[in-house]
């Protein structure tokens, strides 16, 4: 029973580690290659937002984040009159354990009203969301909306003035004037949560929705 324990327990670890490494290989090659991207993209799954806000259906007595298959998405596009092509605006989010890639695409250059009533759901500003969701939509979804964000505000060359172009991953955007790259930034956070053991300490914002309290966060600047 010992030798069996010892003998299992690493080779789960060097299954868990090689799926791991395998999701990072994969992942890296959707955002270096557009054309492995647009393969993976006919096969991927899309969540949806508009304006920075995640769609997100009731099923039973759950709210879940729905995964738009391709062919749901052309169908989609075509009743609203849009090109196909509006896919490729979608950026990388994730892969799963079986290396099908996760994309986020924002509608909101559609009118949302209609959207919602086609998929009979709604969208739904991500931080009442999260009361909502599974705890595995939260990571993508928020993932999603910051590097949605960032493509927003980062259309324009800071040096030229010049337009900027993202890859089809959404993993950088290109000043092919001049040849710079931007990456997305990352910016360290910290989250502290204080207790007395039995209780800890929370804190609101007025415009936190009616019953939401955080833990207290803040960002961390670089020490010069």
């Amino acid at each position: 029973m010992i030798y069996q324990g010892v003998y299992r327990t690493p080779s789960l670890w060097c299954r868990l580690h090689s799926t791991y490494v395998r999701k990072m290989r994969y992942l890296f090659k959707l955002k270096e290659d557009d054309g492995i991207c647009r393969q993976a993209q006919n096969s991927g799954t899309f969540y949806l937002f508009h304006n920075l806000s995640p769609f997100v259906k009731k099923v039973g007595s759950k709210y879940l984040a729905p995964q738009i298959s391709v062919a749901e998405m052309k169908s989609m596009l075509g009743k609203f009159k849009q090109n196909e092509q509006m896919i490729e605006d979608s950026v990388l989010i994730g892969c799963s354990d079986e290396c099908m890639a996760y994309f986020a695409l924002d509608l909101g250059s559609l009118e949302k009203s209609v959207i919602e009533s086609e998929l009979r759901g709604s969208f739904t500003e991500l931080r009442k969301a999260f009361f909502q969701l599974d705890g595995k939509d939260a990571p993508l979804l928020s993932s999603a909306q910051a590097l949605l964000r960032w493509h927003d505000t980062h259309q324009y060359c800071s040096k030229t003035g010049q337009p900027t172009q993202k890859n089809l991953a959404g993993s950088k955007r290109v000043c092919h004037t001049n040849g710079i790259i931007y990456y997305p930034q990352m910016s360290p956070v910290v989250i502290t949560l204080v207790s007395d053991g039995s209780r800890c300490l929370l804190a609101r914002q007025a415009s936190f929705p009616k019953g939401m309290y955080s833990a207290l966060a803040g960002f961390c600047d670089v020490a010069p």
